[in-house]
């Protein structure tokens, strides 16, 4: 409901005290926010560019957190926090490890194409990677 997403907006940017909001207009106010921040949480530079498995994805992940500028390993650590209690009550709200490291690659992740035309074409491939990456986080304890 395009309202109750504008009065959330509303509520957020005057301290006013939230209503009783649908959790589908919560989702696409924080959605929304998060998608249209100034600079990316995660910038497609930190995108992995090599396959990830099971033998190596503890190093890709920590690379990652090392990688990552300050600010952005903030707003991060504590979105995977937030998204891991979500999970914590999967049984009332049906969402899986999966559909969340979908829903966080959407808005958490840069939208600007790759350098060229061969940036252009791996940059599926290198989301895939990140989405993996993101599962990482929430499905174990590492952060």
């Amino acid at each position: 409901n395009p309202d109750e997403v504008y009065q959330i907006r509303e509520c957020l940017d005057t301290g006013a005290p939230f209503g009783n909001f649908s959790v589908h207009s919560m989702t696409e106010a924080l959605q929304s926010f998060l998608s249209n921040l100034s600079s990316p949480v995660v910038p497609s530079s930190l995108f992995p560019t090599l396959d990830i498995d099971a033998q190596n994805i503890q190093s890709f992940a920590r690379k990652f957190l090392e990688d990552m500028p300050p600010i952005q390993y903030n707003v991060f650590i504590y979105t995977v926090s937030f998204f891991r209690e979500v999970l914590s009550h999967r049984q009332g709200n049906r969402l899986s490890p999966a559909k969340i490291a979908r829903i966080c690659c959407t808005c958490l992740v840069s939208s600007a194409q790759g350098n060229g035309e061969e940036g252009a074409e791996s940059l599926p491939k290198r989301r895939g990677n990140m989405q993996q990456i993101m599962l990482h986080f929430l499905e174990t304890n590492s952060i």
